[in-house]
């Protein structure tokens, strides 16, 4: 099939295509890489999508710039973007770990746990979205602007940082498996 879309558009291989689809790609993976070590154990987590989107709009509304009339929280000072990243992966982990404890203690299976979990958080996540005014969260900080959309330009090719960021993960993740005395 790939040969196919090459023959029929040359351009498919073009070193901005290229470049867009591994900073499309990148967030994909480094979702993938939490989800991996489940499915490898034959479990699954239904709610991961869903604890992303929550921590989509949190992060959003915690790094609106200090100068943005429509700021969610008008008295907050921007967050730097280290406390909200821990603050975000806080929450995913209190998921987590609830989903955990009811696999585990409960004996409900993963695949009933993580479908519960995630109707509960798109609950939370649609009842954030509306305290916060149910419009578009806009105005961000600049320097978090730059760390999500910013690139590295290397010649006529544009490698942005997310996907560094899933290259960093993907190294971690790899670190960690290989130091795990179980596997």
């Amino acid at each position: 099939m790939l040969a196919i879309i090459i023959f029929q558009d040359p351009t498919f291989l073009s070193l901005l295509n290229l470049s867009n689809i591994l900073t499309q790609s990148s967030v994909r993976i480094i979702i993938a890489l939490g989800v991996a070590g489940l499915i490898v154990t034959q479990g699954t987590d239904l709610s991961a999508g869903r604890q992303v989107g929550l921590a989509a709009v949190v992060a959003a509304t915690l790094l609106q710039s200090m100068d943005n009339a429509n700021k969610v929280f008008p008295e907050m000072a921007t967050m730097p973007i280290a406390l909200v990243i821990l603050i975000v992966c806080a929450i995913g982990a209190v998921i987590g770990l609830i989903n955990g404890l009811i696999i585990a203690y409960l004996n409900v299976t993963p695949f009933i746990t993580t479908l519960g979990t995630m109707i509960i958080v798109y609950g939370i996540n649609s009842l954030y979205y509306d305290f916060v005014g149910a419009s578009p969260i806009s105005g961000f900080d600049s320097g978090f602007s730059t760390f999500a959309q910013g690139f590295v330009a290397l010649g006529s090719f544009r490698l942005s940082y997310i996907t560094f960021y899933a290259l960093i993960a993907g190294g971690v993740r790899l670190g960690v498996v290989e130091q795990n005395p179980l596997r």
